[in-house]
């Protein structure tokens, strides 16, 4: 998915530094997010993690999915079949592109974006502090396969 590299040990290390116990669950899901080419609901994380571990509970996954989405490691895609996927977030600015037809996501090159903030801030005074641009499309991919 992202270009960027993703280390689950980070997100491990940031569960553990929150004070949350980390279990083996919250593991194979750690490594589920980090590892996605696409966007993914809780549902079907814990679909991916039951293949790993049959006895895995739905309320664990889902609970896990609110911690990592509170301490920022992934971060929820809106607009895309009713707002109930995450994605793996980065640590600099990056503009998200998800592709209609296939689903798979991207982050692209955030120079544009960057010059965009920083004009709005040169040009209203407000000092923007985050963002979360998405785009959608079709990947090059699919536009070959059309």
């Amino acid at each position: 998915m992202p270009s960027k590299t993703i280390n689950p040990e980070d997100w491990l290390a940031a569960l553990d530094e929150s004070g949350f116990r980390v279990t083996t669950v919250q593991e194979i899901l750690i490594d589920i997010f980090a590892h996605s080419e696409y966007p993914l609901s809780a549902e079907q994380a814990w679909d991916m993690a039951r293949q790993s571990r049959p006895k895995t509970g739905r309320a664990t996954v889902y609970r896990t999915v609110e911690k990592l989405e509170n301490l920022g490691l992934i971060r929820r895609v809106h607009g895309y079949q009713g707002c109930s996927h995450f994605v793996p977030t980065l640590p600099e600015l990056m503009m998200l592109f998800i592709c209609l037809t296939c689903g798979r996501t991207d982050y692209l090159d955030s120079q544009p974006l960057e010059n965009l903030i920083q004009h709005s801030e040169d040009a209203s005074g407000h000092h923007i502090t985050e963002s979360r641009l998405q785009l959608f499309g079709a990947c090059v991919d699919c536009q070959q396969n059309a």
